[in-house]
């Protein structure tokens, strides 16, 4: 008994053996292997993070410059199939009067061996060369981008014309589209897989058929727009036919790995400097660019108008294609003409280029009404419970989703206009500091399901004022009435210390002159 004691003594003293040594061994190469494998699936992460935060900011930035710009103009220019008629030769890219400064710029874009295919212009009051948009490649030379040639601006935003015309990036990135689905796996189309993405930004085509530029195919860049039938709206919408799996204009960048990572592209901007607009029955439309104003709360919840009415067409097109479903302001109606911009169409791209720009931090809520029971009376479902937190994992693109669903379906499945679950449900959450609260009609019923008239309007300000009065924090109502005046809203408004905004053309034009 003492000789063993003694043996397993010398060994303690002598540290492990060759067994034990190889067991140690192995386990540590295990935990370094597993722990190199975690730390390259975190760094792939956090590239891949990186990557998307980058395409985030770049189409902020690129798409604030650009709707700034078509907001000052006059009016766009553009190539169309179909020769314009007298009314509309002011808004041809073609046009004689626009060739010099054209050409200079592509002459600019050949001495750095760039390419400028031009894909609009911008025709501005105060100056005398339009500015132009044309597509170029992308900075890492892999992708396509929006290049911007004009007037240099200067800080305080006024135009600089006595020197030449620069050339500056705008959109960076935009993505290269593989095939119908843009997955790794995609077969490229072969006819098209060694032609140098230089030659194919150089011959895209970009004259407008019907208002709409043309269907985009493999290697070919992820844009397509619309404009109305007056030269002033430009819209980025899918690229590509209906029948597959995108949906938007999209942003890319491609990994040598083939990991992709991809941002789509919203962007909605409307000429509105020219005052001398035919006056017609879309007067008191919505146009895009001016819902939500003063955004600056971390704790926010938006209510939308989600009823059919929505399905209103703001801006009307030139052209004709399937039959769709219409609001015409009394009752719905099926037509053929295309329609540029719906105002549920106006309401998604505003929503989501907000949702885009939001800091990471900041804790919101999105909820549509309707009519209880109908399509558009829902909520998000990551907020059903309270707000989150737009910077988590996978948040941001669920919410966008969510307005994007908005306008799925037939209109008169939508629903009415039936607020009062989503007010109810705001000034509930004492978490909630700030609510934005859109509608474009009247509720067709009061709070207690009678009829609404005249009378509703103090009454219900004054309910939900109350209701603050038992807040800890009072919640701050904005509120969007859209395309009419509504006396309700402004006074729920003004007695939550809130903003009122009431939009119509009217509205629109003038803000531009501020």
């Amino acid at each position: 008994m003492t000789q063993i004691k003694q043996r397993m003594a010398s060994r303690e003293q002598r540290g492990f053996g060759i067994p034990e040594t190889l067991i140690a061994a192995s386990a540590g190469v295990a935990l370094i292997g597993a722990s190199t494998l975690a730390l390259r699936s975190t760094g792939s992460l956090i590239d891949k993070m990186d990557l998307k935060a980058g395409l985030q900011q770049n189409t902020i930035s690129g798409k604030r410059m650009m709707r700034s710009e078509i907001e000052r103009g006059l009016h766009l220019l553009i190539k169309t199939k179909q020769k314009p008629n007298d009314q509309l030769a002011h808004t041809d890219l073609n046009h004689d009067d626009y060739q010099a400064s054209l050409s200079q710029c592509q002459s600019l874009a050949q001495q750095t061996g760039q390419v400028f295919n031009p894909v609009f212009g911008v025709k501005m009051a105060e100056l005398n060369n339009p500015v132009y948009y044309g597509l170029s490649l992308s900075s890492a030379g892999k992708g396509y981008a929006l290049k911007r040639c004009g007037a240099s601006m200067q800080l305080d935003g006024r135009y600089n014309e006595t020197e030449q015309q620069s050339l500056a990036m705008v959109i960076d990135d935009i993505g290269v589209i593989r095939c119908d689905s843009d997955q790794p796996e995609c077969i490229i189309d072969p006819r098209k897989e060694t032609t140098p993405l230089s030659e194919l930004a150089a011959n895209t085509d970009f004259v407008f058929n019907e208002d709409k530029t043309p269907e985009r195919s493999s290697r070919e860049p992820a844009i397509r727009l619309i404009t109305d039938e007056n030269r002033k709206l430009i819209r980025f919408i899918d690229p590509t036919t209906d029948k597959d799996n995108i949906q938007t204009s999209f942003l890319k960048i491609e990994a040598v790995n083939k990991e992709i990572t991809t941002h789509p592209f919203y962007f909605v901007a409307y000429s509105r400097a020219d005052k001398r607009l035919d006056k017609g029955p879309e007067d008191g439309e919505v146009l895009d660019g001016l819902f939500f104003r003063n955004v600056s709360s971390k704790r926010m919840r938006f209510l939308v108008d989600g009823s059919g009415s929505m399905s209103a067409c703001i801006l009307w097109g030139s052209g004709f294609g399937n039959w769709k479903i219409f609001w015409s302001g009394s009752n719905y109606f099926w037509s053929r003409r295309s329609c540029a911009l719906t105002r549920m169409e106006s309401l998604q791209h505003e929503l989501i280029s907000l949702l885009q720009e939001l800091p990471n931090d900041t804790q919101i809520s999105l909820r549509s009404f309707s009519s209880p029971g109908y399509q558009n009376h829902r909520i998000w479902q990551n907020s059903a419970k309270s707000l989150v937190n737009i910077g988590a994992e996978g948040t941001r693109d669920s919410a966008i989703a969510f307005v994007n669903t908005l306008d799925d379906g037939y209109p008169y499945r939508w629903g009415g206009t039936d607020p009062w679950e989503g007010l109810n449900e705001a000034f509930a959450d004492s978490n909630t500091d700030t609510l934005y609260f859109l509608s474009d009609g009247e509720p067709n019923y009061d709070r207690n399901r009678g009829r609404w008239t005249t009378d509703d309007h103090a009454s219900t300000s004054g309910h939900y004022a109350g209701l603050n009065n038992n807040r800890e924090i009072a919640l701050k109502v904005n509120t969007i009435a859209l395309g009419l005046q509504s006396n309700w809203m402004q006074s729920l408004a003004g007695k939550t210390t809130g903003d009122y905004l009431h939009i119509d053309k009217k509205y629109v034009l003038s803000s531009t002159q501020n």
